[in-house]
């Protein structure tokens, strides 16, 4: 009995503790402060290539990339270019003109917005820490959750423990939505140890993941 009463004592305790990553796994591609303004795709058959326009300060970027599906059906996202302009209404207006006139979109297709989050794990964990990880996966999804709620943005929808923390959202506006998830992120000390990812859909049953942030990020994204 005593033996039983220890080992619900011990649960409710790790149920009530969470692992928070330490290993600063993303810091190479968190060099600047940038923001996406704007991003235009062009599909052609499985790969998506995108054109970005991110704000850092007083500047305008220019971020060309792709996205495709590499080895193990992982995705890879590779940026191409990145090119530094004087920012000003007059320069966003002209670019997106000129991408809308080469054949891209603001949108790739019809779908409601999906935005998945992936807290990145440490390289070296025990089970102790894996679970405590699940439970810091349930504990970020419900905040996250319950702000888009409260604001009328979305709702989750799905999370599972892959190789990483996973967290699935429907939103409704883009922008204030990843505003949002990016702020509770800092809160909370994930932001060095997060993907955030938009889900962008190649034909009405295919789809793949746009790594947002970190706006610099170059790599493999494996979402399961």
């Amino acid at each position: 009995m005593i033996r039983h009463i220890s080992i619900i004592l011990a649960l409710a305790l790790l149920s009530s503790c969470t692992y928070k990553p330490k290993d600063k796994l993303l810091a190479d591609f968190k060099n600047n402060d940038s923001k996406i303004v704007n991003t235009f795709y062009k599909i052609d058959n499985d790969t998506i290539f995108f054109e970005r326009l991110l704000s850092s300060k007083s500047e305008l970027i220019l971020q060309s990339g792709k996205v495709f599906r590499g080895e193990h059906y992982h995705t890879n996202q590779v940026i191409n270019s990145s090119r530094r302009l004087a920012y000003t209404y007059t320069t966003v207006d002209s670019l997106t003109t000129y991408f809308i006139s080469q054949g891209l979109s603001a949108k790739a297709a019809d779908s409601q917005s999906v935005l998945f989050v992936q807290i990145v794990p440490d390289t070296a964990m025990d089970n102790i820490d894996v679970f405590k990880f699940l439970n810091l996966r349930y504990q970020i999804e419900d905040k996250i959750d319950k702000s888009l709620r409260n604001e009328m943005l979305g709702e989750w929808v799905a999370g599972d423990l892959g190789v990483g923390a996973n967290m699935l959202f429907h939103v409704n506006d883009w922008d204030k939505a990843t505003e949002l998830v990016l702020e509770i992120l800092k809160e909370e000390e994930l932001i060095d140890h997060v993907l955030v990812t938009k889900r962008i859909m190649i034909s009405e049953e295919e789809w793949d993941y746009e790594i947002i942030y970190p706006v610099e990020y170059q790599g493999i994204f494996n979402s399961m």
